[in-house]
C-alpha cells in the first residue's frame, strides 16, 4: 500500500488503518508528513500565493495540530483515561497526524458551489478522524469516550489559540503605538 493509499483510509476513517498506524512505527514520518501537507494546503487554501499570509497559514495549521494533539494527550491520559488507556508519544503522534488527512480536502472550495460547505465538512471529518485515532492510540473501549476526548481537546485547542491571538494582538497593539521618546537635548 502507498502513501496516497494511507491517505485515502484515513480519510474514510478507516479504524483498521488506524489501529495498523497505531503500532508500526515505521509510519510516523508518513504521518508528520500528511500534518505537513494538510498544512501546506490549507495555507494555499487560505492565503493564496500572498508569501506572508501563505507562511501565516502554513503555520497556523501547524500550531493547530500541535495544541489539539498536546491536549488529546493530556485529556485522554490525565484527566478521561480508561483503567485500559495505555499509550506513547509516537503511538499518538501517528495516529493523530494521519487523523489530519480530512484537512486535505479542504482543497474543494476552488468549487465555488461547494466552497461554504467545505470547512465545516472538514471539521466534522477531522473530528471524527481524531475520535477514532484517539480510540485507537489510546485503547479505549468507549467510543463516547473517545468523543469526549477530541471535543474537549478542541475546546481546549479553541480557547488556547483565541488567548493567544489576543494577546498578540494587544502587545503589537501597544508596540505600534508606543511614542519614542523625545528630548530638547540632541537639538541644535
Amino acid at each position: 500500500m502507498n502513501y496516497f493509499q494511507r491517505l485515502q483510509k484515513a480519510i474514510f476513517l478507516d479504524v483498521a488503518f488506524y489501529e495498523e498506524v497505531e503500532k508500526d512505527k515505521k509510519f510516523t514520518d508518513q504521518a508528520m508528513m500528511t500534518v505537513a501537507l494538510v498544512s501546506v494546503v490549507q495555507g494555499f487554501m487560505i492565503a493564496g500565493f500572498a508569501p506572508v499570509a501563505l507562511v501565516q497559514g502554513i503555520l497556523g495549521s501547524l500550531i493547530r495540530f500541535v495544541i489539539w494533539a498536546f491536549f488529546i494527550a493530556f485529556v485522554g491520559t490525565r484527566i478521561l483515561p480508561e483503567p485500559e488507556t495505555e499509550s506513547n508519544t509516537g503511538e499518538l503522534i501517528r495516529t493523530l497526524g494521519f487523523a489530519y488527512a480530512p484537512g486535505l480536502l479542504v482543497i474543494l472550495k476552488i468549487f465555488p458551489v461547494i466552497d461554504y460547505f467545505v470547512d465545516p465538512v472538514v471539521v466534522i471529518l477531522q473530528l471524527a478522524a481524531m475520535t477514532i485515532a484517539v480510540r485507537q492510540a489510546l485503547d479505549f473501549n468507549s467510543t463516547v469516550r473517545a468523543v469526549g476526548v477530541c471535543i474537549v481537546a478542541f475546546i481546549l485547542m479553541i480557547i488556547a489559540l483565541t488567548l493567544f491571538i489576543g494577546f498578540t494582538a494587544f502587545f503589537v497593539g501597544v508596540a505600534e503605538n508606543a511614542v519614542a521618546p523625545t528630548s530638547n537635548l540632541m537639538e541644535t
